[in-house]
């Protein structure tokens, strides 16, 4: 057995061994001092007439006179109490000195299984408010003239078209009018070429806004917006032939007269040239746009639609503050299409800007209001 092996039980014996004497020392002197107070306890003292006195006399005091006789004191009896004193005893201690082998200790290492959540995902829809970003040419002001405007009246031809509006009534129309009909002076895009439809809470149908736009007439679609283009924004329009609308459509349409009002110079567009238009000049069809929709159209450029057909949601895209319907009517030449239109900003190409131009002031498309046909007459 090596020195070291023998020492350390050894050295660990004469530590439990010291620990028990001086635990065994401090009970005796607890043991002890518990003992002497109780003998004190112990002692009765003598009572008479429920007044205690010392200890050593036998009665009552003598009465205090003023004579001063001296009144005896008591002598205290000491008390012995034992006095412990503790020696401190030396163990010799021994120091093991370290070896030169060292030992690892592993400890546990604990791999994390990731376990995959899949959580839903979100679509975030988002309404894109485009900035006008004006070309050389500046955006029009409106000028508010009265010319042109229709005013209700009880005759109307709402039995043979469509509201624009899916659940407001054709009679309705007149009550949701946020903007009118204005007629622009001859080549200047200014006024208000068609009539706006707003409404925050009307009657049982709630906002305007996500409502299905409708087809007022059966038709062929000649423009469908699939990107947004100022002013309109989404945009579809449906061409519908003369010759397919009853007479008494036919009958209520009221061109207007030009504007009396003078144009204004700064409110000309500039218009691209050199771009072919392939349409029929010598037939005429009715073209009905509706503007500022929600979304991308439900219908295609070319394709057929009947009257109360859906082509879309009321919406804010374009030149739009609030979410409305633009409602506009023209006549002009048959089969023209408009695959897309727009100006007032730099991203426009120049086939969109003359096709803007075409529609707006070339004067082959001739404005109306489109409230003539619901009963109004235009002053």
């Amino acid at each position: 057995m090596r020195r070291d092996e023998f020492l350390k039980p050894l050295e660990q014996i004469l530590i439990m061994t010291m620990l028990a004497v001086k635990a065994f020392v401090v009970i005796v002197f607890v043991f002890t001092v518990l003992a002497l107070g109780l003998k004190n306890l112990n002692r009765t003292p003598v009572y008479s007439s429920s007044i205690m006195y010392p200890p050593n006399s036998t009665g009552p005091l003598d009465d205090i006179t003023l004579g001063l006789s001296e009144m005896p004191t008591p002598t205290p009896i000491p008390t012995m109490l034992p006095t412990f004193t503790f020696t401190p005893t030396l163990l010799p201690t021994h120091t093991i000195e370290p070896t030169g082998t060292s030992t690892a200790t592993i400890e546990p290492t604990s791999t994390l299984a990731a376990t995959e959540t899949s959580q839903p995902t979100s679509t975030s829809i988002v309404l894109i408010s485009p900035t006008l970003k004006p070309t050389a040419t500046p955006y029009p002001t409106l000028t508010p003239t009265p010319f042109g405007a229709a005013t209700q009246t009880v005759s109307a031809l709402t039995g043979i078209m469509a509201s624009p509006l899916q659940g407001v009534a054709a009679s309705d129309l007149f009550n949701v009018i946020s903007q009118p009909f204005i007629m622009p002076p001859a080549g200047e895009d200014s006024g208000h070429h068609g009539v706006d439809f707003a409404y925050w809470d009307f009657k049982d149908v709630g906002a305007i806004e996500g409502t299905p736009i409708l087809s007022v007439f059966p038709g062929k679609v000649s423009s469908a917006y699939t990107k947004i283009r100022n002013p309109y924004g989404y945009m579809v329009m449906v061409e519908t032939p003369l010759s397919n609308l009853p007479q008494e459509i036919i009958d209520a349409i009221k061109l207007p007269e030009a504007s009396s009002t003078p144009a204004n110079p700064s409110n000309r567009l500039t218009c691209p040239t050199g771009f072919a238009d392939w349409w029929d000049p010598n037939t005429k069809s009715l073209y009905v746009l509706y503007g500022h929709l929600g979304n991308i159209p439900t219908v295609k450029l070319g394709q057929t639609v009947k009257m109360g057909d859906i082509l879309g949601v009321v919406g804010n895209s374009g030149a739009s503050s609030s979410p409305h319907l633009h409602f506009e009517m023209r006549i002009g030449p048959a089969n023209a299409t408009f695959a897309s239109m727009g100006h007032y900003e730099t991203t426009t190409t120049d086939q969109e800007r003359h096709n803007y131009c075409s529609w707006r002031i070339s004067g082959q498309f001739e404005i109306f209001d489109p409230m003539v046909l619901y009963g109004g007459t235009a002053n």
